[in-house]
């Protein structure tokens, strides 16, 4: 099994994709093949995908809308599953509660509540990802973040396959931290607030508009790179250091927004944590201050 486990998945799932291309599915355009890539249409192929996987002693590892991801020039080893199919439902529920799936994208989830006048998502209309990514890394920007508005995730065990419901006391949510810990979200349940259509939807434009004007989002990245340090502005610090523009090899500091790296002119992975990592220097050297990322780098 663990030298043909590739075939065995393949034979029990056959739209498993084999030596794809990660690059296809990432925003950045950036990355190796995947050993098997499986797009799980519901808890029973996941948890299949997964334990076939797990006896072959292969990894897994979930991919989402493949933003906030660096996937490395090798690829990854193992199983990569992604979300799709019945992970795709979002239904409204009485008291304010939404119940969706990990694979529904976060703009068409905060677009969908605030036109049934539920309020709350507003500030995360912007974040380029899915449901189940934003509740790895507790999503948000300044003015608000997912955590505080999810009652219950239930997540699967990317090691075994087994499936569990994390309630609140379950839920520990930081800074781009969330509480899954080897575990994947296949579907949340959040509360909002309710509150006038119009108005709701006055904010969600606001705030796009706002995303359209400040970020560069017809240009390959994966949104920020680093996590603001406590009272800090990532970007600020980049833009203060003559940063902004700056090139290594087919990538380049985003000229619009500092804390984005851009991959302009077919940049590989090396070549954009070599420009991490000379960030990181400049700022330490000048500022003082140790730069986090915020994006996930996986591969080899």
């Amino acid at each position: 099994m663990n030298r043909d486990w590739r075939a065995e998945l393949k034979r029990v799932l056959p739209h498993a994709l084999l030596d794809e291309p990660l690059s296809r599915h990432t925003t950045f355009k950036i990355g190796g093949p995947a050993d098997v890539l499986i797009d799980a249409r519901s808890v029973a192929e996941a948890q299949t995908a997964l334990r076939l996987a797990a006896a072959a002693g292969r990894p897994a590892f979930v991919l989402g809308w493949g933003s906030n991801l660096l996937v490395r020039d090798r690829g990854v080893r193992g199983l990569v599953l992604r979300l799709a199919g019945e992970f795709e439902r979002i239904d409204f529920l009485e008291g304010g509660r939404v119940r969706a799936g990990a694979a529904v994208r976060v703009p068409q989830l905060v677009v969908a509540c605030a036109q049934k006048g539920l309020s709350g998502l507003e500030p995360i209309v912007g974040v380029p990802g899915t449901l189940g990514g934003a509740l790895a890394m507790n999503a948000g920007t300044r003015d608000g973040e997912i955590g505080p508005l999810v009652l219950e995730i239930e997540a699967v065990d990317l090691s075994e396959g087994d499936v569990r419901r994390l309630v609140k006391d379950d839920l520990r949510f930081a800074y781009r931290e969330g509480p899954l810990r080897g575990r994947a979200a296949l579907s949340a349940l959040l509360r909002l607030k309710p509150g006038d259509k119009g108005d709701i939807m006055a904010v969600v434009s606001r705030y796009q508009r706002k995303r359209q004007q400040t970020q560069p989002i017809h240009t390959y990245n994966v949104g920020s790179t680093f996590k603001n340090p406590p009272g800090r502005f990532a970007a600020q610090m980049i833009e203060e250091l003559g940063l902004k523009g700056y090139v290594v090899g087919g990538a380049r500091v985003s000229p619009l927004h500092a804390n984005f790296i851009e991959n302009f002119a077919g940049a590989k992975a090396a070549d954009v944590l070599a420009l991490v990592d000379l960030i990181r220097e400049r700022v330490r050297a000048a500022i003082g201050v140790e730069l986090e990322l915020e994006m996930r780098v996986v591969g080899e």
